[in-house]
């Protein structure tokens, strides 16, 4: 513990958190605090004592280096990643995405955001890591961190649970940081455990001035020392230099030399010794100020204007006054140290020195993103080779997967490059990459690449993206225009792009822009698509118009599925109008929406944007919905929820997650209260795709709070929607009124409303639909006969909740008409089947319909294979089969500790203690089907 004074406490609790990482439970811990108060120097000391019995990895931000693309993680992984063989095992499996970021070509990302495909492949990199020995990932100076790096810090403070990894990180909380809120997402995190040293008190204080000049101070120096540095150890340390520097006792005779120095003793004092050392010194302290932390020798020799060797020998002296670190790499022991030399210089000199850098760096063949760096802090002086070394920059950076550097270097190339056919390419560069960033940035650049590019095809490309920034922006009528009139504007020979944006057109319409009479242009396009991407989009659009008005389930299946064969449109258009496609799948309740969906999830992980990810799960977690895996759709909801969070810019989206996760959580019966629910909710429409979506949850949960009155009111709401908007809601708002009927005793109503829907459905076709509405309309009219057809309809369909509400409306209907031993069936299988789909509130209700009939159901519905659901299944299988935990986690894309939950549960639901005993379990189950 040399050097650190009164900080047991704080070394203490980070003691019994490094324990409990080594049991294998995950840290995240925030020394956080005012500059110099000492978070550097804990964290120095808690990675000594790791040494030994941890892996230990640290980095630190750099207020020089925010726009360095992934600079904090390369800090902490790229020595690790340098033999080959090493390399190739720690980048195997999941981790491969990542490897562009280390700079491997190939393995890069789709272009967009901090992708999710470079976050989940960190992710992965870092269990590799952890696979052999405990893990400690020490950060400093979080603050200064850019922001891809922390994006990947908050992805992965939430998914420590059950590895051993401690996330160590210190913050100046002062400081507004790179991204504050990115910052408060992983700082405020839940897991995340807060520590704050505290100044010094007049004793530590009083140890302090002791151990560096030799000799106690007595009480009168002390206090002023006490109060001039307010017992912050950083500026009490330099004030101590200097006055031994100085010679200077430690009595009361020479208080008003403390006073001099005062509390700016670090640039003071810093200076002060700076200018004592050879000119040497200062040329090479100055250099590594402008190149930054880590800069090697040559470079600083040659910024400095120094031989090597006079430059090295320099180092040494700077060591000795304490202003830079001892060991390699070149470093300031503290960053106010550094910030006291560098703002010495003036602004113009900072600025030619960061332009020499720039020259310097570029001519020893520095990467590109180095020189960028170095760019970025200049003036723009119309040199094209600058614009073009910033390009390459970008691109580099966007083939890492981090956005937000590439918009840095391309808004500073923008400055260097002249007006001419090459800046409307750039214009459209640079608004493709804003897209993931910033939404009104990406249009406004896109919206002059369109008018600056020659080509019909670049204008092509610049008028989609900018039509979807727009639609994201909440501005479809915009978005609409500029797709009609790019669309118009293509010739003949084009005519797939022109499709592609007469789709987008047709987009903006069901995000309530324009006539929706339009949409009825989509009806020539019902037939399976021949040609490109664009043929594929109207063909999705076309499907999905047809769900919602007057289309049957198979014809618009068949369309779907067309639409996303040979993956055209999943590679043209990842994360809008796909889901048009799959969606229309998932209403028409066809089985081959798990088959599509498994090769868009595995591609987002390979190389997928962190908003195409956070939208793929939000509609898989409305497939999950649909299809009764209720664990499986709280679960990607709630990623989606936290990625569209951490892209920002997704209000809309963001709605649509706790839209349906609202009703996910009512049916597995995990909220408090209904009403707790309805006030998540929100009483006021979001508005825009997400109205329909809303309007049929909020009247679900406001039957179910007993607000029968506002019920029929939301789901009239949903029918003058549905009819003014083609949306899926037309084929299930009259059963939702006609519950809410029944209960104000209106039955007549509401039986005539249920036979309506009835023959709606029944010309849909689709199963889940079709069984909806007989099992309203069954329960209605206590018909056994309607309620047996649901039952048999709802069998074959993917719909499994909605089976299991079939199976207890009918075993209810039963008990009603004095049929217990009857209803003991189909109540028993019901509750089979809610269990196994994770729905407690029906469970619940089933289960008291069994006691009113005399039986006494197991707390526990359904043992053996049979109870496990679809995602316990899957586990269980690959489990069998020999895989491990890791393993299973890679292939199925989720983490190791969602694995580890579904074998618990698995192993309870079917009575063993050990993956060793799934086969015979299995092949029992499978010979008892025979």
């Amino acid at each position: 513990m040399d050097g650190l004074f009164e900080r047991g406490r704080e070394l203490d609790e980070l003691d019994a958190h490094f324990v409990r990482v080594t049991a294998g439970e995950g840290r995240l811990v925030v020394v956080e605090g005012p500059a110099g108060i000492g978070k550097s120097r804990l964290l120095t000391e808690i990675r000594r004592r790791a040494e030994g019995s941890m892996r230990v990895l640290s980095a630190r931000g750099s207020g020089l280096e925010g726009e360095f693309a992934f600079g904090v993680v390369r800090q902490l992984f790229e020595a690790e990643l340098r033999g080959p063989e090493r390399r190739e095992a720690l980048l195997a499996g999941a981790a491969a995405p990542a490897a562009a970021i280390f700079g491997e070509l190939g393995s890069g990302a789709d272009g967009g955001g901090a992708t999710f495909a470079s976050l989940h492949g960190l992710y992965w990199l870092v269990l590799n890591l952890a696979e052999d020995a405990p893990l400690l990932l020490a950060v400093d100076d979080l603050h200064w961190c850019d922001r891809p790096s922390l994006l990947f810090l908050a992805y992965l403070a939430r998914r420590l649970e059950s590895q051993p990894i401690l996330l160590l990180m210190g913050l100046r909380d002062t400081e507004p940081g790179t991204d504050p809120t990115l910052i408060g997402e992983i700082t405020h995190d839940p897991g995340a455990i807060r520590i704050r040293p505290r100044p010094l008190t007049g004793s530590g204080v009083a140890e302090f001035i002791r151990d560096r000049l030799g000799v106690a101070p007595d009480d009168g120096f002390l206090a002023v020392c006490h109060e001039s540095t307010g017992g912050n150890p950083l500026l009490l340390s330099q004030l101590v230099t200097a006055l031994r520097s100085e010679g200077v006792h430690p009595d009361a005779g020479n208080v008003g030399r403390v006073t001099a120095i005062g509390p700016r003793a670090v640039s003071r004092t810093v200076l002060l010794r700076l200018a004592r050392l050879p000119a040497d010194a200062r040329a090479v302290a100055q250099a590594v100020a402008v190149l930054g932390d880590g800069a090697g020798i040559p470079a600083v020799a040659k910024l400095a204007g120094v031989e090597e060797a006079r430059a090295a020998d320099a180092t040494r002296g700077l060591a000795h006054s304490d202003i830079l670190r001892p060991e390699l790499p070149l470093s300031f022991v503290h960053p106010l140290v550094r910030d006291a030399i560098y703002h010495e210089l003036s602004p113009g000199e900072r600025e030619l020195q960061h332009a020499r850098a720039a020259a310097l760096l570029r001519d020893h063949a520095a990467p590109a993103e180095q020189v960028a760096a170095q760019l970025l802090h200049t003036s723009p002086r119309g040199e094209r080779w600058a614009a073009d070394l910033l390009r390459e920059a970008a691109r580099d950076a966007t083939h890492a997967g981090a956005a937000d550097s590439a918009v840095a270097y391309l808004r500073r190339a923008l400055d260097d490059m002249p007006a001419g056919r090459d800046r409307g390419r750039l214009l459209l560069e640079l608004g493709a990459a804003e897209a993931f960033t910033s939404g009104p940035a990406a249009a406004k650049h896109l919206a002059l690449a369109y008018e600056e590019l020659p080509d019909p095809a670049s204008r092509a490309a610049a008028a989609g993206l900018l039509g979807r920034a727009l639609l994201f922006l909440g501005r479809p009528e915009e978005a609409g225009a500029i797709a009609l009139r790019a669309a118009g504007e293509l010739p003949d020979d084009l005519a797939d792009l022109r499709m592609g944006l007469e789709a987008l057109e047709f987009m903006t319409i069901i995000f309530m822009a324009g006539d929706p009479q339009r949409l009825s242009r989509l009806r020539p396009y019902r037939h399976l698509p021949t040609g490109g991407p664009g043929s594929r989009m109207l063909a999705a659009m076309a499907a999905w118009e047809a769900v919602c008005t007057d289309g049957d389930a198979y014809e618009c299946a068949a369309l779907a599925l067309a639409a996303l064969a040979d993956d055209h449109l999943r590679t043209a258009d990842p994360a809008l109008i796909v889901f048009a496609a799959i969606v229309t799948l998932v209403i028409t309740d066809r089985p081959e929406v798990t088959d599509v969906w498994q090769p868009f999830i595995a591609d987002t992980h390979r190389r997928g944007s962190l908003f195409s990810a956070a939208s793929i799960h939000l509609w898989h977690g409305f497939s999950h919905l649909r299809r009764g895996d209720l664990a499986a759709a709280e679960e990607s909801l709630r990623a989606a929820e936290g990625q569209f969070t951490l892209w920002g810019h997704a209000d809309d989206s963001v709605a649509i997650c706790r839209t349906f996760l609202a009703e996910v959580l009512h049916e597995r019966g995990r909220s408090a209260d209904v009403s707790s629910l309805l006030v998540r909710l929100g009483t006021v429409d979001p508005g825009k795709n997400t109205t329909g979506w809303w309007l049929g949850t909020r009247a679900v949960l406001l039957l179910a709070d007993g607000r029968a009155e506002e019920a029929v009111a939301v789901a009239d709401a949903l029918a003058a929607y549905s009819e003014a908007i083609p949306h899926p809601g037309r084929l299930w708002w009259r059963s939702m009124k006609a519950e809410a009927l029944d209960r104000l005793d209106r039955r007549a109503e509401a039986v005539e409303l249920a036979r309506q829907e009835l023959e709606v459905t029944r010309a849909f076709g689709a199963p889940g639909s079709l069984g909806r509405s007989l099992r309203v309309l069954g329960t209605l009219e206590r018909d056994e006969d309607r309620l047996r057809e649901a039952v048999a309809v709802l069998e074959r369909s993917t719909a499994r909740l909605e089976y299991a509400k079939a199976l207890a409306a009918l075993g209810s209907t039963l008990r009603r008409a004095k049929k217990p031993t009857e209803a003991r069936e189909p109540l028993r299988r019901a509750l089979e089947v809610a269990s196994a789909c994770g729905a407690e509130r029906l469970a619940e209700q089933v289960r008291a319909e069994l006691h009113a009939c005399g039986a006494r159901p197991r707390r526990d519905a359904l043992s053996g294979v049979q109870s496990l659901t679809p995602g316990e299944r899957r586990v269980v299988d690959l489990a069998a089969a020999g895989r491990t935990n890791r393993d299973i986690a890679q292939e199925l894309y989720v983490t190791p500790g969602t694995v580890e939950v579904h074998l618990s549960n698995a192993y309870r639901k079917l009575g063993i203690r050990s993956r060793s005993e799934l086969d015979r379990v299995l092949t029992a189950a499978v010979a008892s089907i025979s």
